[in-house]
């Protein structure tokens, strides 16, 4: 007897709709995102004019502010949806995981 569920045509037929359908739902979110502060090219502004911080802060890679901090994760975010979409594309390997970590409160 095995243990555990066992995979049957049914289950990954599911789990590929499911993966696909949250893939679909997160590239959106990111590009809904992106498009709502930087939408008309002044997303630093937007940001700070909402709360993150303009200074320098030392605990920010590169000492840069809160809100660039933001505004580049919200531009990986979104370069990855673009490459989802086929809009963009990423001519080097780069690690988003790492640059979206400091993002991954309390994981």
């Amino acid at each position: 007897m095995s243990v555990g569920t066992q995979a049957t045509v049914e289950s990954l037929n599911a789990q590929m709709s499911q993966i696909a359908m949250q893939m679909r739902n997160v590239m959106q979110a990111a590009t809904n995102l992106s498009s709502g502060v930087n939408g008309q090219g002044t997303g630093l502004a937007t940001l700070e004019a909402i709360g993150f911080g303009s200074a320098s802060n030392p605990d920010n890679p590169g000492e840069i502010s809160d809100a660039q901090l933001a505004l580049n994760s919200i531009a990986y975010l979104n370069t990855v949806a673009g490459v989802y979409y086929g809009t963009a594309t990423q001519a080097t390997e780069y690690d988003f995981y790492t640059a979206l970590s400091q993002l991954l409160v309390g994981m």
